[in-house]
């Protein structure tokens, strides 16, 4: 029952980007939105690649999922990334996500968030059913008076190149009406030295 009433946070554990890829991404995101209409675009300091979303999770839990998060972390070692392209999710005419493609070093992300499945299992959080898919999200919900034509992020031609070095993993907490919406509860650096 003490569960029910426990104080809840909406949690999620992602990458966040360098400096200059959150910079490149926002000077992009300031173009896009003269001429694309969505509802919401995402504050810069917001960008990140998610690993897991775990949802509303009771305070009780935080202390050991910290805990677990850091040994995680330290059995990891950095590696490269960079901006990739555009695309969408949802319907082509209408898109519900516009976001930015993740280059680089894909499969250490995807161990990454396998070892991250692993810890967050024991704790009682359950991995999403669809396969993943990293990616960074830019805006939500396209609200254009015209149909959403995917040509038209391929004509685009501003290009958003970056690299950065991903050294760490964050626990996030949701918070719905702010801008920025995401507190970082923890952040683990990846001190590891497995891999290349």
């Amino acid at each position: 029952m003490m569960a029910d009433t426990e104080n809840k946070m909406r949690l999620f554990i992602g990458v966040p980007l360098g400096e200059s890829a959150s910079a490149v991404l926002d000077n992009w995101a300031k173009q896009a939105q003269r001429q694309w209409a969505f509802s919401r675009w995402v504050h810069p300091a917001d960008y990140h690649i998610t690993l897991q979303f775990l949802g509303d999770t009771p305070e009780s839990k935080l202390a050991p999922l910290l805990e677990d998060l850091n040994r995680t972390a330290a059995r990891s070692a950095p590696f490269r990334l960079a901006l990739g392209g555009r695309g969408t999710f949802g319907l082509p005419s209408s898109p519900r996500v516009l976001w930015a493609a993740v280059d680089g070093a894909i499969d250490r992300l995807h161990e990454l968030h396998h070892q991250v499945l692993k810890t967050t299992a024991p704790l009682g959080f359950m991995p999403e059913a669809r396969p993943y898919r990293p990616h960074i999200t830019l805006a939500r919900k396209y609200k254009g008076t015209t149909a959403w034509d995917p040509g038209m992020l391929e004509a685009d031609t501003s290009g958003a190149a970056a690299e950065w070095t991903a050294d760490r993993f964050c626990l996030f907490r949701t918070h719905m009406q702010a801008m920025p919406m995401y507190e970082r509860l923890g952040e683990f650096r990846l001190s590891g030295t497995s891999g290349s």
